[in-house]
């Protein structure tokens, strides 16, 4: 007990000749997406690891039968590896995303080239766990709605689903923001920032308001803006329970989180 209270003792001693922690200890702001804090260079994780930490490994385990929706190269069919089963959808072909290249060849994991958005060749009441990051925003409100239809009958009850769906309107409050949001804003004199950012985003989406009235005519690559609360609305609709409108992980573009019932 001495030297447990010699411990408590301890925080009421002095540092640098200050009284330890004076005005209270402060790291910096848990609010801030991209605040300073004593852990200066090393205190940043990218998004997508972030998605990962949210949304993937709190769900996925040994028992989990996982359906990925768009696994392209299948970064993300990797990391959903654990699971018991992964069942990985794509309008192309596994040759053409280097798939099995990348991924590698795993007994429990399947790829299932789809040619519309029926979902047939999957079985029924059998998935506990959906994910879709970067896909369903090239896909039209139309087509996601298609897609939520024919998944439900897939679906164990209390499956988690996360779809990522393009937001224009969050795209531009997070462009209007973007001297906040973006590490180059925050971190380098204005006159800067342009080189830094141009080299951190690449050939990425810019940065800018877009506007939300388009139209949904197919064109190669676009994106289709079907927003949080319409597909929200639309999952309701169709007995789809919501967890959150978005989950937060990503400054630029909504996560959903909805359950089977």
């Amino acid at each position: 007990m001495d030297r447990l209270r010699r411990e408590i003792d301890s925080f009421r001693g002095t540092w640098k000749g200050r009284p330890l922690w004076e005005g209270g200890y402060y790291e910096g702001d848990p609010l801030d997406p991209v605040g300073r804090s004593s852990y200066g260079a090393g205190g940043y994780i990218s998004v997508l690891h972030a998605v990962y930490l949210t949304c993937v490994r709190p769900y996925v385990n040994a028992d989990t039968l996982a359906l990925e929706l768009g696994p392209g190269r299948g970064a993300w069919t990797r990391a959903l590896l654990p699971a018991r089963e992964v069942w990985a959808v794509d309008v192309l072909s596994a040759d053409h995303n280097g798939f099995w290249d990348y991924v590698g060849r795993h007994d429990h994991v399947r790829y299932v080239e789809a040619t519309d958005f029926s979902l047939n060749g999957l079985p029924a009441d059998h998935f506990s766990y959906v994910f879709s990051f970067g896909t369903l925003c090239h896909v039209s409100f139309e087509g996601i709605s298609e897609y939520a239809r024919n998944l439900k009958a897939k679906l164990r009850p209390g499956a988690n689903c996360f779809w990522m769906v393009a937001d224009y309107e969050k795209v531009t409050r997070s462009a209007a923001r973007a001297n906040e949001l973006l590490i180059g804003g925050r971190a380098l004199p204005r006159g800067r920032r342009g080189r830094l950012a141009g080299r951190l985003a690449g050939e990425t989406l810019p940065w800018r308001p877009l506007d939300a009235v388009e139209d949904d005519k197919p064109a190669t690559g676009r994106w289709y803006h079907a927003g949080a609360a319409r597909t929200c609305e639309m999952l309701a609709s169709i007995g789809y329970h919501v967890v959150e409108q978005d989950v937060g992980a990503v400054h630029r573009d909504p996560i959903i989180h909805f359950r089977w019932h």
